[in-house]
């Protein structure tokens, strides 16, 4: 006790009060320094440990000194410069630099080391200023000095063991101050000194260190008045900064979330609550997310299953290592995307309402597979749906249809009306067949029905959808009646998926080419007859240019002199490798890709210049296609030929079947009014046959009637015939028309013909076509297969 009050006694309480008073304000300052320092703003983390390592180690040295001017006042004390000053120096790496090293480790026990590193560079510090004691006699106890040592070390070890959550400026202060005056007067108490005693007047080591001690508490002062100005300029800016990063944050179209690693949220907006129908008031910072996401559920109907397997896969999430992105649909039609990035303190997640963009997806990707106007599917699912059936290989049909009709439709009522007409036809199929089959629009008026099932079934859709086609239609007022042709053929066993579709239009033209409301099922062989159809097509191209034509002749005899009055030139192709080809082979096919228009002025030339050798009382007859006949060029081909051959005009004559005059029928007449104010003559072939129209005789400037073989063949036997015969026999007669009957093969046809009034006759029995001879009058003609 004794020692404990002349230990008392011998310091001066006014110097201990400021040494405690300089300590207080460095441990503050040390204190809002080093929390600088553990959250440094960018490109500022070493000067606030620089800071933090000045004001420890001088906070230290000045509280030392301060109270050493206390300390035995009443004998004499001197204190070496280089150690006094050296003292500082150890101070500040001693106590100072572990201290502000202590900030960069995350861990907490590594920071509570670097702490009691820094307390017990308190002690060396305080050793080595009594070191610097000169003019007495020092002595010093080991064990105080060891005591002061640990005292200072457990003191800032614990300061820097709080945790950050409960880590107070009040009680940091209270700590460094405890440790710092606690190692000081804790070895003072073990020190004796034995020196002179004082005069009236301190020495002057006593007023250079009050100097220095001085200058030191100054600099604290100073340090720490600037580190308050630069607290309240830095809380301003941080407090601009949180309020546009919080406008930001609330304002920001993505919803976010931070969960630390304690499973914990840490930030939020209100739009997250919004994505997920929650009320902003009940989440909170702190909130747990096992919690957030049960209350989620709760808002959305989620059963404690769901809500369980959610909580699940955000533990997943945050355990890895990379970046996890998912798409939750929720009950209601919505789609979040969640995208989860783990982070060193917890996980950051991103939520963004991809709704709007997955239904616009959805919509491109139904309009790539889906006809816009009657909602089927187009092309591209076509050829999907083939492509599915190709690989199951299960038996199926594809039928392919055309509607017959449409086109008159779209002339008479304008496109508007056929739109409305595909989109009834398109609800027509789908409320009738839907069920059967796969229906999809394959392009202008050409829809494509994939079947399951056998061929049979197949066949008998077909002709069901033939009957519902026809069908009449009223369309705002307005009834229309169409038809279909329908081609079909299996799809299992095609070789590829692009084979039923080739195949089912190879069906479809035959059905097309066998008359309206036809249905045709592929068989083998079509292919292969359309690939000999098309090596004949490009032979005919070349057979003009080699000179491969010919015509024959065969002679017309009037029944009112039995003389051969005129003949019809007969075009033949003799083919150097497949030999002579019959017209009704090369004829339809020249008439399809056009090439009857040449093939037809090089038949008008060539007859013409052999029948410009004929007597003056023979006459010609040339067919002329449909083909020709809607050609602009038809006038100038005739009369080119007539002005090239000298054959005049009037012993020309143009044949002409019916299906030609049905179309355009007003151009079609005035181009037959332009030939025959040049003197030509025009006669119907094949009357009775095609499109027959009593409108025809009436309207069309005609000079010959020609009654197709079919009927003459038939008129022995078959009363109708005999029928037909006599009434456009007379009709002619009163009409002022000359008839002629096609096909006349024996005696008792002409004895017929000849009773009923026919004016003409042509057939075997009056000459086979034969080619001409030079040099021989027609009657000459030599006799050809």
């Amino acid at each position: 006790m004794l020692t404990f009050v002349t230990f008392l006694e011998s310091q001066a309480v006014s110097f201990v009060l400021a040494a405690v008073t300089i300590c207080t304000l460095s441990a503050w300052l040390m204190v809002h320094l080093l929390r600088r320092a553990e959250a440094p703003p960018r490109g500022r983390g070493v000067r606030w440990h620089l800071g933090a390592a000045l004001a420890a180690g001088l906070g230290v040295w000045t509280t030392h000194f301060m109270a050493m001017l206390g300390y035995r006042t009443d004998i004499i004390l001197g204190y070496h410069y280089g150690i006094t000053l050296a003292s500082a120096g150890i101070a500040v790496l001693s106590v100072g630099l572990p201290f502000a090293l202590s900030a960069v480790p995350s861990n907490r026990s590594m920071r509570g080391a670097f702490g009691a590193v820094a307390g017990l560079g308190i002690g060396a510090m305080h050793v080595t200023g009594m070191a610097a004691l000169e003019g007495c006699v020092e002595s010093q106890s080991l064990r105080a000095n060891a005591l002061a040592c640990l005292w200072g070390a457990t003191f800032l070890g614990v300061m820097r063991l709080l945790p950050e959550g409960r880590r107070s400026s009040v009680a940091s202060c209270l700590l460094i101050v405890a440790a710092v005056c606690g190692t000081h007067f804790l070895s003072l108490a073990g020190t004796g000194i034995v020196g002179p005693g004082i005069g009236d007047h301190p020495p002057n080591i006593q007023v250079t260190l009050s100097i220095l001690t001085a200058a030191g508490a100054a600099f604290l002062i100073l340090g720490a008045f600037i580190a308050l100005e630069a607290t309240r300029r830095f809380e301003a800016q941080e407090t601009a900064h949180l309020r546009v990063l919080a406008t930001a944050l609330q304002n920001m179209s993505n919803g976010i979330l931070t969960i630390s690693h304690r499973g914990t949220i840490e930030l939020y907006n209100h739009r997250l609550c919004g994505m997920l129908g929650l009320s902003p008031d009940v989440v909170f910072v702190g909130m747990r997310l096992d919690r957030f996401l049960q209350i989620t559920g709760e808002a959305n109907g989620w059963d404690a299953d769901r809500v369980a397997n959610v909580a699940h896969n955000h533990r997943l999430w945050m355990g890895r290592d990379g970046e996890t992105r998912v798409e939750h649909h929720f009950d209601d039609g919505r789609i979040l995307s969640i995208a989860c990035q783990p982070v060193a303190s917890g996980a950051v997640l991103t939520y963004d309402d991809v709704t709007r963009d997955r239904r616009a997806q959805a919509e491109i990707s139904h309009l790539a597979c889906h006809d816009p106007l009657t909602g089927l599917s187009n092309r591209r699912g076509l050829s999907e749906g083939l492509l599915a059936r190709h690989r199951d290989r299960a038996p199926s049909s594809l039928l392919l249809l055309d509607l017959d009709r449409f086109k008159a439709v779209n002339d008479t009522f304008g496109h508007a009306v056929g739109d409305r007409l595909l989109i009834a036809v398109a609800a027509r199929l789908r409320g009738r067949f839907g069920g059967d089959g796969f229906i999809a629009r394959h392009g202008g008026d050409e829809l494509a029905i994939l079947v399951h099932g056998d061929p049979v079934r197949g066949e008998d859709l077909a002709r069901r959808i033939v009957q519902e086609i026809e069908r009449p239609y009223t369309l705002d007022g307005v009834t229309v009646v169409i038809g279909c042709s329908i081609g079909l053929c299996g799809v299992g066993d095609s070789i590829g998926p692009d084979d039923p579709m080739q195949r089912a239009d190879i069906a479809l033209d035959e059905a097309k080419r066998r008359g309206r409301g036809q249905v045709v099922r592929y068989e083998p062989g079509m292919i292969e007859a359309i690939a000999a159809r098309g090596h004949l097509a490009n032979d005919l191209r070349a057979a003009l240019a080699q000179q491969q034509f010919h015509l024959v002749y065969q002679p017309i005899m009037a029944l009112a002199t039995d003389r051969v009055v005129s003949f019809e030139a007969l075009i033949r192709w003799n083919h150097p490798h497949r030999g002579l080809v019959p017209p009704d082979d090369f004829i339809p096919l020249a008439e399809e890709n056009g090439l009857i228009v040449p093939i037809g002025q090089w038949v008008l030339e060539e007859a013409c210049r052999e029948a410009a050798q004929w007597p003056a009382g023979q006459h010609l007859a040339v067919n002329v296609s449909a083909v020709q006949l809607r050609s602009p060029d038809l006038f100038s081909h005739v009369t080119e030929a007539l002005a090239r051959s000298g054959l005049p005009a009037h012993r020309l004559e143009l044949e002409l079947t019916e299906t030609a005059l049905v179309e355009d029928g007003r151009q079609i007449a005035h181009t037959l009014k332009a030939l025959r104010q040049r003197g030509i003559r025009i006669a119907m072939d094949d009357f009775g046959t095609g499109y027959s129209s009593l409108a025809h005789l009436r309207d069309l400037p005609l000079d010959r009637i020609k009654i197709d073989r079919s009927f003459v063949a038939a008129a022995l036997t078959d009363t109708p015939s005999l029928a037909v015969i006599r009434a456009v026999t007379q009709m002619g007669r009163d009409m002022d028309i000359p008839t002629l009957a096609e096909g006349v093969e024996s005696q008792e046809h002409l004895d017929l013909l000849r009773s009923i009034g026919c004016d003409a006759v042509q057939g075997y029995l009056i000459g086979r076509p034969a080619l001409p001879v030079p040099g021989r009058a027609p009657g000459d003609l030599e006799r050809a297969a």
